[in-house]
């Protein structure tokens, strides 16, 4: 069995830590040019506690602003943060995982579970304002 099979966490929480949006101009109807920025974090979090498992963290910070095409002035905006957990088995030791975080492989197989579903609530988001989110991509770029 690889290393990467035996020390693969699994996904246990996903949450949305925070979220604003603002769109007090025209929505429906309006071309809008959509800027995208995102920022992502990863880490690993020793328990305290004996016996507790390892979890790594990915937290997921989007940030979109919308101008009208015809109005730069009629602008929207929208951010968010998203948390995943992904915890380890029992046993797995910190020795043993620690050298599989620096691994951009190992890191893309677990932010690929969490994005999709941070995606998947940003464009929900941004139609409930009234802007047209369906060409944004639910995976990674």
């Amino acid at each position: 069995m690889s290393a990467l099979t035996v020390h693969r966490p699994v996904l246990r929480s996903f949450r949305v830590l925070a979220c604003q949006g603002d769109n007090r101009g025209e929505a429906a109807g309006v071309a809008m040019r959509l800027d995208f920025q995102q920022e992502i974090e990863f880490g690993l979090a020793v328990p305290e506690v004996a016996g507790a498992p390892l979890m790594v963290g990915v937290k997921i910070k989007l940030e979109t602003v919308a101008t009208n095409h015809n109005d730069a002035s009629d602008v929207a905006r929208y951010s968010s943060e998203y948390e995943a957990r992904f915890y380890y088995p029992a046993g797995v030791t910190e020795d043993a995982v620690a050298p599989l975080l620096d691994d951009h492989d190992y890191q893309y197989a677990l932010i690929a579970q969490a994005y999709p579903l941070a995606m998947t609530h940003l464009r929900r988001e941004l139609q409930a304002m009234g802007l047209d989110a369906r060409e944004l991509p639910l995976g990674l770029p």
